[in-house]
């Protein structure tokens, strides 16, 4: 209950004489009907309304964070990469000008390691936009040609563009010519033959390969070895020792060797061209004729 003041009115006789002073009583003042109502709707009802203005509050916050500048992605932190620039690796990821709480890192390593030489990804987001990027690049161990195309080849035998120099690079020539793509996996037993031949065999810059043969490598002399796969490398070159002493020895030349089967070396001698003598010219022989033909039919030889 509220209290007010209410004024008293003067008397005729007071009004007369000049009284000036007024006094006051104070009366009781009931709350209105309308505020009555209000308060019991307000308790009524507080629940809803603390949860809507909430509710209110919380999404006001959303849009501030999808909208505010300082949620959004306009560069990132790039580690590991030798071979791919920076500049292809974010703009592979597709996260530029993207605001940061719609960002999966997940996805965007998937899409940064579809890149032919990048192994792994792993990407980290800090607020307000602070994006990390970590790549573990595909490493090069030796380069694959057929025809004029030229591809490295990692020790997992995954074949990607070369992003550098080749100089110096040990070579695996395809004689077959097979069409590759980036990505394209070689059997990982050849290239680990390949890098065995390269330790053992010091010098090696090129090493043929089919697949009807495998590889094929040359001696000092120019003969042609067969290897066959990348497997027992080091026991092929033990059996190919020996028969090269054996050929040396012996004096032969051979067409090429086979060790394709360490234990059950082959060779083909060069077969030997014999020199032709010069012919003699035939002796003519003499033919008799018949009389009356004898004009007819002249010595033949």
């Amino acid at each position: 209950m509220t209290f007010t003041l209410k004024k008293q009115r003067l008397t005729r006789s007071e009004l007369r004489l000049g009284k000036r002073a007024i006094s006051y009583e104070t009366v009781a003042f009931h709350a209105p009907f309308l505020l009555t109502r209000t308060l019991k709707f307000l308790q009524m009802y507080r629940t809803k309304l603390v949860g809507s203005l909430v509710l209110a509050m919380l999404f006001w916050a959303i849009y501030l964070l999808f909208t505010t500048p300082m949620f959004f992605i306009y560069g990132a932190e790039i580690q590991g990469n030798v071979a791919v620039s920076a500049r292809e690796i974010y703009a592979v990821s597709k996260i530029d000008s993207q605001s940061v709480f719609w960002v999966d890192p997940t996805q965007v390593a998937q899409r940064i390691k579809s890149l032919p030489n990048i192994k792994s990804a792993t990407v980290s987001i800090r607020l307000p936009a602070n994006v990390m990027i970590e790549v573990t690049e595909r490493r090069p161990e030796l380069l694959w040609q057929t025809g004029e195309k030229l591809w490295w080849v990692d020790s997992e035998g995954t074949i990607v563009p070369p992003k550098g120099d080749t100089k110096g690079m040990l070579r695996i020539i395809d004689d077959d010519q097979l069409a590759f793509e980036a990505g394209y996996q070689i059997d990982p037993t050849i290239i680990q033959g390949v890098q065995t031949l390269q330790i053992l065999v010091p010098g090696l810059t090129v090493i043929h390969h089919s697949r009807a043969r495998g590889l094929t490598v040359a001696t000092p002399e120019g003969w042609t070895v067969y290897l066959g796969d990348g497997s027992k490398v080091k026991q092929k070159l033990v059996s190919l020792t020996a028969v090269l002493t054996y050929l040396k020895n012996h004096k032969i030349k051979p067409t090429y060797i086979d060790v394709a089967n360490p234990f059950r070396p082959i060779y083909r001698e060069t077969p030997l061209i014999p020199i032709e003598q010069p012919r003699q010219p035939r002796q003519p022989q003499q033919v008799l004729a018949h009389p009356q033909f004898a004009s007819r039919w002249p010595i033949v030889p």
